[in-house]
This record gives structure tokens, sequence and C-alpha cells, in this order.
């Protein structure tokens, strides 16, 4: 009876050093997917993070120089209108302060800027924007939803 006890008592000694050994050999390093949940879970959080608190405080005080930036000011009141016709219904803005302030952002002493394009409503294009008044060997810019046309201003009253 003595040796039958000491014999199961080995026997299930063994199935525990068996069981560790199998335990220890699934371990396995990580591989590329668990690093890719690690790293996507990380970034989701920062994302989340930015969204409900913030990214950068805006920039304010600061003046934009509509003179050394025509182009850019000129493609921002373009994606303005597009916004517009956006939330409005594919209907565009009659005239280029109606953007302001909501697709549009100008201060009131700023307003004025809008005079250096010409706005058109067109039936068959939607609409056309340009520079008002371009200089003479300047290329103009057009801007249409259709796309961006330049056109080569010609002083014609130049003596040859």
């Amino acid at each position: 009876m003595l040796q039958a006890v000491s014999g199961v008592g080995t026997s299930l000694k063994d199935r525990r050093e068996k069981h560790v050994e199998k335990v220890l050999e699934k371990k396995k390093p990580w591989g590329p997917f668990q690093y890719f949940v690690v790293l996507s879970s990380v970034l989701i959080a920062v994302m989340w993070g930015v969204i409900i608190f913030g990214g950068p405080e805006e920039v304010s005080g600061q003046r934009i120089d509509y003179d050394n930036n025509k182009r850019v000011f000129l493609f921002m009141v373009d994606n303005s209108i597009k916004r517009y016709a956006r939330y409005q219904h594919n209907q565009y803005p009659n005239s280029l302060p109606d953007l302001v302030p909501k697709y549009l952002r100008l201060a009131e002493e700023d307003l004025i800027q809008l005079n250096r394009f010409t706005y058109r409503l067109d039936p068959k294009k939607g609409y056309e924007l340009s520079y008002a008044h371009p200089k003479p060997g300047e290329m103009n810019i057009i801007i249409s939803p259709k796309g961006i046309r330049y056109e080569s201003i010609v002083d014609y009253g130049a003596s040859e």
C-alpha cells in the first residue's frame, strides 16, 4: 500500500511539472500583430485626447498681409464658397460678403479685401472667382467648380 501512494504522488508531481513546462512553452515573444494592437490603441487614445481637449490654441492678434498673400486669400475665399454650397444644398452665395463670418473668418475692417475679387454666378459653371483688377503681365487665376483657368493679362496700351 505504501508503494501505491508514493507512486501516485510522483505521478502527480510529474504531471504538474509537465503542465508547467507546457505553459512556459506556450508563452512566445510578441509578434507584429501584438505590437500593431498596442500601437493602434495608443494612437486612438491620443486622437481622442486631441478631440476632447482640443488642439493648439488659435492664433489671434496677427494680421494677414493681403498684398503678399493674394493667391492664398483667393483660394481661401474659393474654399469658403465651396463650403457654403455644401451646407446650403448646392446653392452658391449671391455675393462674397454672404460668406462672412460663418464660412470665412474676416474682421470687420478686412471686409473691404473682398473687393479684390470678381465673383459671378454662372448658370453653366456655377460661379467664377478671379482677381478684380489684375496688372498687365500678370497671370489671372479664374476659379470655378469645373476647375482653375489661367489667363495672361496683356496691356494693349503699351507702345512697342
